[in-house]
C-alpha cells in the first residue's frame, strides 16, 4: 500500500492546502428510489428526472453510482440540494489507498516458478486448468505499457484482454500510468515462454484504472465504485483489487479499527453486493504489519471477500503482510500465497523481485480462475469453503497466515464432493442496519424492492413501506427512546434485527 503519506503535506503550505482541501470535498447524495423502472435494480441507471432536478438547483454532479443509486456532488452544493423530495440522504464520500509498496532489487533472469509451484498450480496447469473462459477483472492505478511490452504479447495475441478503462479520466484507457497494475496482470496471467508464468495463463481480463496515483482524493471511491458496476455489466467472474481503505492525506478523515466489521465502509458493501451478483472479490491484505495501522483493511473485512496475506519463500509470514481480526472478531486473512521477493517485470519489461501483499493476492486469484475453469457448476461460497478447507492451517486458523497455504489440487478434490447447489440454497436473505443505537436515522441495506416493518415491543407495526434501494435510509426521529424489532421480508425469506433508539 502507500502508506506513510498521511503527513506528506508541507507545513509550510499548510494554510493553502486547507483553503483547497475545503473546496474539494465531495458528497454522496442518495436518491429515495429509480422512478417507476421494471429494469433490474443493480443495472438501471440514475432517475434522469431526479438527476435533473438536482442540476436545475445548480449543483455540479461529478458522477454517480448505479449500484448505490446516488450521486456524487461537491460537499459545498449539499445545501442546494437537501430539501428535493427525492433526496433520501447525504454522506462524505470515502477513500481508499492503493497497496503499492514493494522491494525492487535485482534479480538474475527466471521463470519464478517457485510462487506457482507453492500453490501446486503447475501441476493444475499440466492437467489442463489455466482459467480458460473466466473473466478476471483487475483495478489498479494503470497498466504501464502492458500494449507494448513483450512479455504481454501472448496475451494480446490470443485476446485475452477484453476490455479496458480509464475511471480516473473517463476515457479510454493509455498504457502510460504504473507499473504496479502491470505487475499484478503479469501475476494473474502472463504466459512469457521460459520466463514466467501467471497463475492463470489461459484467463480473459478486463482492466479498470481506478486510482489516481498523483493524488488521494475522495472521488477515488467513485471511480471504484463505477468501475464495479462496469465489471459486472461485461461479465466478469472474478475481480481482484489491491486497495484498502485505512488512513488518508491529511484532512481526508481516517478510518478506524472499528469500521473495519464489514459491515461500515461504502467499499466492502460493493464488494459484497458483487459477490451477490456472482462475482468472486478476491482482494490483497495490505503492506501495514510493521506500521501502526498493523490491521487488514476495507474490503477484506467482507464476509465473502477473500483476503490474501504474503508468506516468503519458506513459506513463513512477512512482517508487512497486515494482520486481522476483522472489529468484529472474525478470522482475517483468509489465506496466504507467496508475496516475498517474487518474480516481477519492471517497467521495461526486465525480470526482477518484488515485495507486497499485492503480489500474493493476483496469485489467488488466477488460482480461484483455474478452479472456476473446472468447476463452472459449482458455486462461489463452494469454492471460497473448498479453498479454505484445502489451506495447510485449516485446523488452528490465525490471525497472521488466516487458513494458510491454500493447495488447488486439494481444493479441487474437495470441489469434485461437494454438490451442484442452486443460487437460492447458499444465499439467504442479506439485513444489515447502522447505526444501532440510533438517534435520527437507519441505514438498512438489503435486497432492493424488499419490505419493511418497524415493531415495538407490544407486537405493533408502526411502519410499513418497501425499500426501493440496496441501501435505504429510514427516519427514525419519529420513533419515542427505546427497543424495536425490523423485520425486512423479500422472495419468501425474512430477516429480524432488534435495534434500539436513544
Amino acid at each position: 500500500m502507500k502508506l506513510n503519506n498521511y503527513w506528506r503535506i508541507n507545513i509550510l503550505v499548510l494554510t493553502v492546502f486547507i483553503g483547497l482541501v475545503a473546496n474539494a470535498q465531495h458528497s454522496w447524495v442518495y436518491l429515495v428510489d429509480k422512478g417507476e423502472t421494471s429494469e433490474c435494480y443493480f443495472t438501471s441507471n440514475i432517475y434522469n428526472e431526479y438527476l435533473a432536478q438536482i442540476k436545475q438547483t445548480g449543483a455540479s454532479v461529478t458522477g454517480s453510482s448505479k449500484w448505490l443509486n446516488a450521486i456524487c456532488i461537491p460537499s459545498a452544493d449539499v445545501n442546494k440540494i437537501d430539501n428535493l423530495a427525492c433526496v433520501a440522504h447525504t454522506s462524505p464520500l470515502g477513500q481508499y489507498k492503493i497497496d503499492q509498496d514493494h522491494i525492487d532489487e535485482d534479480f538474475s533472469y527466471g521463470q519464478g516458478d517457485w510462487q506457482i509451484e507453492m500453490l501446486n498450480l503447475d501441476k493444475y496447469h499440466a492437467s489442463g486448468y489455466t482459467g480458460k473462459g473466466v473473466t478476471l477483472g483487475i483495478f489498479d492505478g494503470g497498466f504501464w505499457k502492458v500494449d507494448s511490452l513483450p512479455i504481454f504479447d501472448s496475451m494480446w495475441a490470443n485476446n485475452q484482454i477484453k476490455a479496458a478503462y480509464d475511471f480516473v479520466n473517463d476515457n479510454t484507457l493509455r498504457f502510460d500510468e504504473s507499473t504496479h497494475g502491470m505487475q499484478v496482470l503479469a501475476l494473474a496471467g502472463i504466459n512469457y515462454t521460459d520466463s514466467m508464468v501467471g497463475a492463470a495463463p489461459g484467463a480473459n481480463f478486463v482492466l479498470a484504472r481506478t486510482e489516481n496515483t498523483s493524488s488521494e482524493t475522495h472521488l477515488e471511491e467513485l471511480n471504484w465504485l463505477n468501475a464495479m458496476e462496469w465489471a459486472d455489466s461485461v461479465g466478469v467472474d472474478i475481480i481482484h483489487s489491491s486497495l484498502g481503505y485505512s488512513l488518508f492525506d491529511t484532512l481526508q478523515g481516517d478510518y478506524t479499527y472499528q469500521d473495519i466489521d464489514g459491515k461500515s465502509t461504502i467499499i466492502t458493501l460493493a464488494a459484497e453486493a458483487a459477490s451477490k451478483r456472482g462475482i468472486f472479490i478476491t482482494n490483497s491484505a495490505g503492506n501495514s504489519g510493521n506500521d501502526p495501522w498493523f490491521h487488514i483493511t476495507a474490503p477484506c473485512d467482507g464476509k465473502n471477500v477473500l483476503c490474501v496475506g504474503a508468506v516468503d519463500s519458506f513459506e513463513i509470514i512477512t512482517g508487512f503482510s497486515s494482520r486481522g481480526p476483522t472489529a468484529d472478531g472474525r478470522i482475517k486473512p483468509d489465506v496466504v500465497a507467496m508475496g516475498g521477493r517474487n518474480t516481477i517485470p519492471n517497467g521495461d519489461g526486465i525480470l526482477r523481485r518484488g515485495s507486497g501483499t499485492s503480489f500474493s493476492g493476483p496469485l489467488i486469484a488466477g488460482l480461484v480462475a483455474c478452479l472456476k475453469e473446472a468447476h463452472p457448476e459449482k458455486s462461489n461460497t463452494q469454492l471460497y469453503e473448498a479453498i479454505l478447507l484445502s489451506s495447510d492451517r485449516y485446523t488452528a486458523p490465525d490471525n497472521e497466515y488466516g487458513y494458510g497455504l491454500p493447495d488447488v489440487l486439494v481444493a479441487d478434490s474437495i470441489l469434485k464432493e461437494m454438490p451442484v447447489l442452486g443460487v437460492e440454497n447458499v444465499l439467504p436473505l442479506e439485513l444489515s442496519i447502522y447505526p444501532n443505537p440510533t438517534q435520527d436515522y437507519f441505514k438498512i441495506q438489503t435486497e432492493p424492492g424488499a419490505e419493511l416493518q418497524i415493531i415495538n415491543l407490544q407486537g405493533q407495526v408502526l411502519l410499513t413501506k418497501t425499500l426501493q434501494n440496496w441501501i435505504n435510509f429510514v427516519n427514525a426521529s419519529g420513533l419515542v427512546t427505546g427497543t424495536y424489532f425490523i423485520r425486512v421480508m423479500y422472495g419468501g425469506k425474512v430477516g429480524v434485527r432488534k435495534v434500539v433508539v436513544e
